[in-house]
This record gives structure tokens, sequence and C-alpha cells, in this order.
């Protein structure tokens, strides 16, 4: 947003990689006093070596012909629905006819003749895209123009020749697209007057939003980047451990929430830390003199001795891990995991390498290369030796047989016993669920199943059907017949369900189902007598401050939604959105089917909260109770298992050792061929 008269400092940024460039738009903002860029929009461009045929003219008149479901026509201009939430100016009147039918769409559009002469300095003018590409939403089942829907994503465009300033779109719905959903996907091809193919976009996604949209929202600190060499003066050791510890901290906006539950205990000590504790005592106690070995904690007691950087490569990724672990002194053979690395520090690691080798590796290659010994060798492996290599006696890591989804989490392939195999969750990251795959054991196989998009310029899938195809493909590379035995996190629980139900329409045996607090598809919506009970329910225990309380969050949550962020924080996660996008698409759109077979679901305790019409229970996060997670009706032989935890650290230390032994239990009562003839 730009006010009349001012002026906003923009920059291009292209990053080059293997396949084109990543790119990024960024403009100046102002966040908690410090003035830097915030992110507007990112891509890639993509190169193909290929030699593709321009595609045939487009049929207008036989498109039209179709299309006679809803017919609307103006000369001068018809105004967007979405006009009724946005201003767009007079350069946006671009629809002169536009034609529904099913689950297609055409339109003619053309600027106005003072704005005409525009489409030759302008490849593809902003107007006719944006109008081009966002006018049927009139596909969309049960739209209605009260909801504004903003665009998220392009999946792929492609460009043949610019947009003159008289052009036809056709538009493709996709046939899940529902007003009660949050997201809607099309497919678009752009056309000059004769059906001359001028852009093709495939994977359009738009987002319904619950309320207005605020160009003025202030941008989140960090999501921008800032200029740390203003006044080009280094920071002493002491502002750089700052600067580190401040990294690793826990956000301003969830740190009154942690005060609030920490005083809740009523206990008389407390210790509120965003990284793992035993490590932050041992840090704490083990300082080392910041001139001795730079800024960061000691070394902590690693069963691995300390071994120096033996090459330029291998000092690089020592100077990457010190920063990001806050350790002083990193040995080339210390492992990742057991120096308190995670999943958001292993994002930034391998963001660094990029930037600094122009290799992508997805973070769970941690799993083949925990050290950094192993990491150089992988990178040395893509782009051949590098400085004093050659001349240093370093035993070269045989890089390991790399999938697209497949992770292998022990050493090695895990021993002789049956694979166990176990999908991601919504964000597609397996590496939370390490600490089950090295309980589990290491004679049992154990196979993580990540999500397509985490790495390099692949989209993500959109639908389930698609991503349980394209797992099995892998799945049976490692074990080519079943009995299988296979499970997931979370909402990847949804994605081994439809790998299951694939597998036995292929005739393939599946022993056991195992989900970890999976939930159904889509969960049912709270009624308007129950959410009553809860405003009831809360003013009787809190009083009338409860009614100031409410005003406060409904403001909060209103002013989260027009800023465009999530309405509840759920904590650090991966902030991979173009994934948790395609997958929350695609939940709408799957429909579950019934299953016979052996089916396990691990969940933590219940968080009964209110109780509400019909002796049911509704949960703190507002959703309904369930023992079962309500999935009893698609699995009649459902085992239910209670374990510690809440649904993300259920899977972590120390909770993941109940789940484990259960787990153990399980798998080897669905391996016996007595269990299998009896079923």
């Amino acid at each position: 947003a730009v006010a009349d008269g001012a002026s906003r400092a923009v920059r291009l940024v292209l990053a080059r990689s293997d396949q084109g460039y990543g790119v990024q738009v960024r403009s100046d903002a102002l966040a908690a006093g410090r003035r830097g860029f915030a992110l507007n929009a990112q891509g890639a461009v993509g190169f193909s070596l290929r030699s593709e045929a321009v595609p045939g003219a487009v049929n207008i008149a036989a498109i039209s012909a179709r299309c006679t479901a809803a017919i609307s026509r103006d000369a001068a201009g018809m105004p967007s629905a979405q006009e009724a939430h946005l201003a767009f100016g007079p350069r946006w009147r671009v629809l002169r006819e536009m034609r529904l039918g099913k689950q297609e769409g055409i339109a003619h559009l053309s600027l106005a003749p003072q704005f005409a002469a525009e489409a030759k300095a302008h490849v593809i003018h902003p107007a006719l895209m944006d109008i081009a590409t966002g006018w049927a939403m009139g596909l969309i089942a049960g739209y209605r123009p009260d909801h504004l829907w903003v665009p998220v994503s392009y999946g792929r465009v492609k460009v043949w020749r610019g947009l003159p300033s008289d052009v036809w779109s056709h538009v493709r719905s996709d046939a899940g697209n529902r007003a009660d959903a949050p997201f809607a996907r099309f497919d678009i091809t752009l056309c000059d007057a004769q059906g001359n193919v001028c852009i093709e976009v495939s994977g359009f996604q738009i987002k319904r939003m619950e309320g207005a949209f605020d160009l003025t929202a202030p941008p989140d600190p960090r999501e921008m980047q800032f200029d740390e060499d203003q006044g080009n003066r280094e920071l002493s050791p002491a502002e750089e451990r700052l600067h580190h510890n401040l990294s690793q901290g826990i956000p301003a906006e969830q740190g009154p929430l942690a005060f609030a539950r920490a005083l809740a205990l009523g206990v008389p000590r407390v210790i509120v830390s965003s990284m793992d504790l035993p490590a932050l005592v041992q840090q704490a106690g083990a300082l080392q003199d910041a001139a001795s070995s730079g800024p960061g904690f000691a070394r902590p007691d690693l069963d691995s001795a300390y071994v120096e950087p033996r090459n330029d490569v291998e000092r690089t990724l020592v100077g990457f891990w010190q920063d990001l672990l806050g350790v002083g002194q990193v040995g080339v053979e210390d492992s990742f995991f057991d120096l308190g690395g995670h999943s958001l520090i292993a994002v930034r690691l391998f963001a660094m390498i990029r930037k600094t080798y122009a290799v992508d590796f997805p973070i769970s290659v941690l799993f083949e290369a925990p050290t950094i010994a192993a990491c150089a060798a992988l990178i040395e492996d893509r782009i051949g030796p590098q400085g004093d290599t050659a001349g240093a006696q370093v035993v070269a890591m045989k890089p390991a047989r790399r999938f697209t989804h497949i992770v292998p989490m022990h050493q090695g392939e895990g021993g002789a016993k049956r694979p166990f195999f176990l999908v991601a969750g919504m964000f597609g990251n397996v590496l939370n669920l390490r600490h089950l795959a090295q309980l589990i054991g290491a004679d049992r196989p154990f196979y993580g199943l990540q999500a397509r998009g985490l790495y390099g310029d692949a989209l993500p899938h959109d639908n389930f059907v698609d991503a349980a195809r394209d797992y099995i493909a892998e799945m049976q590379q490692v074990q080519p017949h079943g009995p299988y035995v296979l499970g997931g996190f979370s909402g990847g629980g949804l994605i081994a369900w439809e790998i299951a139900r694939q597998l036995r329409e292929a005739g393939q045996e599946v022993a056991q189902i195992v989900l970890l607090d999976t939930p159904l598809p889509m969960r049912p919506v709270l009624s308007r007598p129950d959410k009553a009970l809860i405003k009831l329910a809360e003013l009787r225990a809190k009083g009338p401050g409860y009614v100031l309380e409410w005003a406060r969050n409904r403001m909060e949550w209103e002013r989260r939604k027009r800023a465009g962020g999530p309405v509840q924080d759920d904590g650090p996660r991966l902030h991979n959105e173009a994934i948790e996008a395609a997958f929350r698409a695609a939940l709408p759109r799957y429909g579950m089917q019934a299953w016979q077979g052996r089916v396990a679901l691990f969940r933590p305790p219940l968080d009964l909260h209110w109780k509400v019409t019909g002796g049911r229970w509704v949960s703190s996060a507002r959703e309904y109770v369930f023992d079962d997670n309500d999935l009893t009706r698609f699995a009649p032989q459902l085992q239910v298992i209670e374990v510690p935890g809440d649904h993300d650290s259920m899977v972590l230390e120390p909770n993941v050792r109940v789940m484990a032994a259960r787990l153990k239990r399980l798998i080897e009562e669905a391996e016996t061929p007595e269990q299998r003839a009896a079923e």
C-alpha cells in the first residue's frame, strides 16, 4: 500500500539456483522501531532445456457456446465482485463479458481506451492479469460476494507472448471448490482475440478471508530483512551472544501466554525456555571464555571425540553450526541432534548451505548425514573438491540413495524385520518423528514419508489420492509386496489411510494402520447453542471480567484476520505456506472410505474443557471431543490407545517412550501368522 503523494522502496531479489532463480519482492517497512524490508511475494523462475511447442489456438466460440448457465455483459466494464471489499480504481474495470458453464467459464476483458496504450509498456498488464485470473469465483459452489477471496499462489505460469489490451480468459474450476472451504483452485488460459495462447496458469489458489483485508497491517519482524551493516560497526562478542540468544528465544507474542501458564502452575519455582531444559542447564554451567572460544557455550560432553575441521567446506560448516547452535567449539564428527539441533535450526542451516554452495538438500538428509564431515562429503559429491580438500586425508562418504518422499530414519537401513512406514504431518517434515524411530529399534527399518515440495521447485500435492500414489511408488522400491505396516502422524494419517486403500485395491495386504492423533478431514462445527453454553460457563467461572476478556480476544481475532495471519498461534513450526495451503485445500476434497482391517489410534488424554448439549464435551481449542477422534464409523475394528503428552509432545521425549513401547507390541502382533490367519 502506498499513500497518495508518498513513495516506497521496493527490492526485487533474484537468487541463482540450479533450476533458475528464486524470486523475492520486498518493500520497506518499520517494525519494532527498526526499518527493514518486508516480504510481499516469492516464487521461482525455472528454465527448461526441452523444446516445448506453443499450444494450439483456443476455440473461443465453442467454449462460449458451452457456457450458458450465467451470462453478463457491459461494454463500459463490469465491476468485480471483489469491489465490495477493495476499491481497485478505473484501470481495473476491464471485464466486458463473462459466461459461466459447468466447472468452466470464459470472459472477455479489455483495457479502457485511455489506458489501452499501457499494454505496450507492460508485457503483462497488472489489471488484465489480476482480473483475468480472479474473475470466475462464481464457479465456486455456493459462492456469495459477502466474503473477500484473495490470491495466495500460482502453481505454475507459462508465458508464451505478452498480453494485448484485449484478451479472453478461459477458466477451469476444480470440482472440489466450495464456498465453505478455505481455499479454491483454478487452471486458466489467457489468449488474444484470435485465440492465440498468451499465458497458461495452473494451480491458481485463492483463500477465503473471514474479515476485512488490511493492507496497512504491520509486518512480522521475524519475516523481515534488516540491513545489519548500518554504520559499518562490528558487533562485540557480548552483542553477538545476545543476538544469538534472542534468535533462539520465545517470540514476543508467545511470552505473555507462557508467563501466564507458568503462574497458573502454582509452584514456587518455574523455568520457561524455548530450549531443551537439560541442554540449557548444561550450557549455562559450561560457558567458556569468549576470547578463547568465540561466542557460544562450551562444547557439551558427547560420545564423539572432538575432531577439528580438515578442509574449507568443513571449516565453513563448523562456522554455520556454531552460529546456529550457540556452541563455541563444534567437531566435524559431532552429531547435529546431540548438540541440540531441531527442525527450525535445520531449515536455517540448509538455507545457508544453499546460499553458499548452490546445492539444495532436504532437511531430512540429516538422518543420512548428521555430522559436519558427512554433510561436507555430500556437498563435495555435488560440486567437486574445494580448496585444500585434495591435500587432506579425508575419507569420502558414499552418498546414499535418496528418494523424494522416503527418509530412512535409522543409520543404515535397519534390521531384517518388516519395515514400518510413517507419513509426516501437515507440514510434511519428519524430523519430529526421530525419537520414535530410535525407540522402535534398529532391528526394524523405519521410513518416514515426507511431503513433496520441501526442497527444489516441485509443487506440493494438493490431493491425497495423488500423494498416496506417489508414496506407494517409492514404498514398493523398498518393500515390493505386503503385508505392509504403515501409519501417519496427525493429518499424515489421512494420507496413510489412502495409501492403505490403494494398496488393498491393488491386491496387496495391509496388516496394520497406525494413526497418531489423526482427526477427520473436516471436523463438525460448533452449534450455536453449544457456543452459547461455552460463553455462559466462562461468565460463571470468571465473572464480569470475562466480558472484557472476550472483547479483547475478539478484537485480537479480528486484527489477526485483517493482517492475514493465523487466528490461532500453534507455536513454532516450519512455516512452509505452500505445503500447508496445499494440504488444507486437499482436506475438503477427500472422501474417507471404510476400512475393515486393523487400525490403532494413539491419542493424548482427552481435553474435556466444556460440557455442552447432549452430554458432549468441547476442548479448550473449541472443538468437539471424541474418545475415538470420531473414526470408529470408518474403522469398526479401531483400537484406541491413550498416551501421555499433547498432540505435539506425544512424539517427543520423554512422552514418546510410552508410545514406542505400545507401538512395538502392536506391530509385532500384526506380524504374527496366527493374527493374519484369524483376520
